[in-house]
């Protein structure tokens, strides 16, 4: 549960104060601008009060100098304040008992940290509490006030007053909406309060369903940056308004109902544990030999005096500690494993064991241990009996024996900590270093030995060292394991630790101790997948080659510190390389891509694709393949650049990934993960355009001819006409048909056939303007449409077109060569024409006119004539 979470994790830090002569519109002005609940009336460096939300509603708007007072006139005083090592739970019981909306933050010693609301106490609920609210219906209490949208505000605010509300609903020209708190806060800042409710209140009201659950009315919450919902019945009736206070109320009521479980479980524990101890220290107390009563945590519960007697220790020493308390040193862990494992099996234990007394000397004792179990058959505890040893043991061989082994003990520690991957340390409460491990030396660069008595002041920078200090001096006054992940900069870049801390008391000393584990891989692979998500977003929301190119690059500059990132995408028709992306170079080095040169001797690009394999230039200005582009690098000052082959799931080269530096530079294990992540990704955007420009090209493009097929001509061609109509301007149509077609394919070959239609679509794509528009409407027929032409224009291009057709030779074999010609129909653009069709229809006529004439022929067709 979040209740123990301390306020000091949610609290926000930003205060807004002010001074007490400050007049209530400036103080609402500067809070509507901050989007700020509260502000704070601040004289000599002292809170004096509190001016809220709650209090604006407060004011005689009837009075148009109320809003010109001295806020503070209007606050509230004395501030209540919550510490900051408070919890949660602690708040939202101050919130329910006090009806308050904030608390200020306060340290130890009473200086002021931020503010935490309702609001944040809500946020930081976890999923448990939703599961124990399941419905916005559970939390709501009465029928919500609602005003109509012509009620003056000053009314509407006494409304809000007499209702102990702080919201309330408007009806407005059949909408709803809300009146808020924040929205009398605005009028105040505006010092405009003359108006209606209506006016002011927000549009529209959002609402929930009375079913909805708390989890989702939160999320709606946080979403809209709003602090009330309109709930709907069945109906679609609005039954309630619910807040951020309702909320509040039922978490509290989770808290006490919390806590009661929890003690009353814990006293039922206590009475049994407190009958089981007094049996066994009224057992004890008439034995000779040391009894000791533990619980199955191994803490000790109960003695006898002779315990007391052999060990040293009395009760108020012993009990409440663990067993490790006596512990020796002298059993490996393999020992204590197998006592309890025959403890397990067995149900008693008995055997010598070495144990310490509290003046640290060893003895040896003859041990029983006895396990209690409970009707569930679990352990509950462990009586232990045992009887010194230490006359029939001692000797001064044996004690020698003991403090070698201790030795040995001590050694195979610090092999121990040498051996583990993660890094550890323990410092003085001076921040000085008493041990350290061989992996936390490596990190800082020196050996283990010579960091012995060292501060992190004499091996970091200063920042670095002061951060550190702060955390340890944290860690030492905490009662518990703390942990944070940190950054350090290191000669081999930014590294990330997990770091983990503990205050420990020993010897009467305040120790420190800590341990860090390398996370940066993670931290690595963690910005990789954001930066990978982003790009692959970009493609799958259909964005252009070039926005995910330059996306592409710039999460590569934002991995790989200070270079360059550029994308060289390979032709496939012609081979050359033009520019795909290169964001970050000034404009008048981004043409480098179009003149790169295509001969790997001399370009590192070129080479890069010829070999699939990275090249790297160390050093620019010695490299044989960068001799022709030296005046780019030098433009720049660049002295180093990588350059990787993009290459496609079917092993295509596609382009290159080039990365330039200002100083010289190898690459890493992280900068060729971050290379080819986005060689794959820029290999997936540029695939994926490929294949987009492929299948608009068969939708549009006649495949036999390249020119529009007839479905892209029409929408062509339409637009046209609509484009010429608006502006008054003249259109014509040429509709062409090779003659004598069907004899070329009966004799020849329908081979022969395609190539005179290639020919004919070649000579009128060479013919016609660029603004021309041109397709193959099917067969051996094309069509023409002319913008900005006339009559004269259409016959003048349809005999330009004729006579070019006429003058080709078709080879359609070896030695084989033959004449073709084409008819052709023209027209223009009529009032009278309701679409395309009209105008095709009209130019076909002319076009069957021609061909019935005698073909190669070129005929006109008046707006208005249709050739029979």
């Amino acid at each position: 549960m979040h209740y123990d979470l301390p306020i000091s994790q949610i609290l926000r830090h930003e205060l807004l104060e002010c001074a007490p002569q400050t007049t209530v519109a400036e103080a609402a002005g500067r809070m509507h601008q901050a989007r700020c609940g509260s502000i704070l009336v601040v004289e000599l460096g002292e809170v004096r009060g509190i001016w809220t939300e709650r209090d604006a509603l407060a004011l005689n708007f009837s009075d148009p100098e109320s809003i010109h007072l001295p806020v503070s006139r209007v606050m509230s005083t004395p501030v209540k304040t919550v510490r900051e090592t408070d919890t949660v739970a602690d708040a939202a019981i101050r919130f329910k008992q006090e009806r308050l909306r904030h608390l200020l933050v306060v340290d130890r010693d009473g200086r002021r940290l931020g503010i935490v609301s309702q609001t944040d106490i809500v946020n930081h609920q976890g999923v448990e509490f939703y599961v124990h609210m399941r419905d916005v219906g559970s939390v709501l209490k009465s029928a919500p006030l609602q005003v109509p949208g012509s009620m003056p505000v000053a009314e509407a605010v006494q409304r809000l007053r007499e209702a102990r509300s702080d919201a309330a609903i408007v009806e407005h020209n059949g909408h709803l909406g809300i009146l808020t708190g924040r929205d009398v806060l605005r009028l105040i800042g505006q010092e405009s309060l003359n108006c209606s409710a209506g006016e002011v209140a927000t549009f529209p009201l959002i609402t929930v369903p009375r079913s909805s659950t708390l989890y989702h009315t939160r999320k709606i919450f946080n979403d809209r940056r709003i602090r009330h919902l309109g709930v709907m019945d069945e109906h679609g009736r609005i039954t309630g308004l619910l807040s951020y206070a309702d909320i509040l109320d039922s978490v509290e009521q989770e808290y006490v109902a919390e806590l009661r479980a929890a003690l009353q479980e814990q006293s039922q524990r206590l009475q049994q544990s407190r009958h089981a101890l007094l049996l066994a220290s009224k057992v004890a107390e008439s034995s000779q030999q040391a009894i000791m009563i533990v619980n199955a945590e191994r803490i000790i519960q109960s003695i006898n005096p002779a315990f007391s007697a052999i060990t040293g220790y009395s009760a108020e020493e012993a009990v409440g500690h663990d067993t490790r308390l006596l512990k020796s040193g002298l059993h490996d862990a393999d020992f204590y494993r197998q006592l309890y494992a025959d403890l397990a099996a067995f149900g008693v234990w008995s055997g010598e064991i070495w144990n310490r007394r509290k003046n640290g000397e060893l003895y040896p004792e003859n041990l029983t241990i006895t396990s209690v179990k409970g009707e569930g058959g679990q352990v509950i505890n462990y009586v232990c009996v045992f009887t010194d040893m230490t006359e029939q043991k001692r000797a001064r061989d044996d004690l020698k024996e003991s403090h070698q082994r201790l030795e040995q003990q001590s050694s195979l520690t610090e092999m121990i900590l040498d051996t583990l991957p993660v890094m550890v340390f323990v410092k003085d409460e001076d921040g000085r270093y008493l041990v350290m491990n061989e992996a936390a030396a490596a990190f800082v660069g020196h050996d283990k030995h010579e960091v012995v008595g060292r501060s992190d002041f004499e091996l970091y920078p200063a920042d670095v060292a002061s951060r550190l200090r702060q955390d340890d001096i944290k860690a030492l006054a905490a009662k518990k394991v703390t942990g944070r992940e940190e950054k350090h900069l290191t000669p081999k870049g930014e590294r990330y630790l997990l770091s983990y801390k503990r205050g420990v008391d020993l010897g009467g000393r305040r120790l420190l101790i800590g341990s860090s584990t390398d996370i940066s891989e993670r931290k690595q692979a963690e910005q990789l997948l954001a930066a990978e998500r982003q790009v692959l977003e970009l493609i799958a929301s259909d964005a252009s080659l070039q926005v995910v190119l330059d996306a592409l690059c710039n999460r590569v500059e934002s991995l790989i510190s200070d270079c360059f990132a550029a994308v060289l995408l390979l032709q496939p028709d012609n081979g050359h390389l033009v520019l795909g992306s290169a964001p970050s170079l000034r404009r008048t080095c981004r043409d480098v891509g179009q003149n790169c040169p295509e001969n790997p001797a001399v370009c590192a690009c070129a080479a890069a694709i010829r070999t699939g394999k990275q090249i790297i230039a160390e050093h620019i200005d010695d490299s044989e393949q960068w001799q022709d582009c030296r005046d780019f690098a030098s433009a720049l000052g660049l002295k180093t650049a990588w350059s990787t082959p993009i290459v496609s799931p079917g092993k295509e080269v596609l382009g290159t990934l080039s990365l330039y530096f200002r100083q010289g530079r190898r690459p890493n294990r992280f900068d060729k993960d971050v290379i080819e992540h986005a060689c794959r990704q820029a290999a997936i955007a540029i695939d994926r355009n490929r294949a987009m420009d492929s299948l608009h090209r068969l939708a549009t493009v006649d495949t036999l001819t390249g020119l529009n097929n007839r479905s892209r001509f029409l929408d062509q061609g339409e637009a046209e006409i609509t484009r010429a109509r608006r502006l008054g301007r003249s259109v014509a149509v040429l509709m062409l048909d090779v003659d004598h077609f069907k004899r070329i394919n009966d004799t020849h070959g329908h081979g022969a056939g395609d190539v005179a239609l290639k020919i004919v679509a070649a000579i009128i794509a060479r013919e016609l303007r660029a603004i021309d528009i041109c397709g193959r409407l099917g067969g051996e027929e094309f069509a023409v449409m002319l913008p900005e032409t006339d009559g004269q224009g259409a016959m003048q291009a349809a005999e330009r077109l004729r006579q070019a057709v006429a003058q080709e030779k078709v080879r359609v074999a070896e030695g084989v060569e033959l004449g073709i010609t084409v008819s052709i129909g023209a027209t223009i653009l009529a009032p009278q024409d309701a679409n395309i069709d009209h105008l095709l229809a009209r130019a076909d006529g002319a076009l069957y006119e021609a061909k019935r004439s005698g073909r190669n022929l070129a005929l006109y067709a008046a707006p208005g004539n249709i050739p029979s």
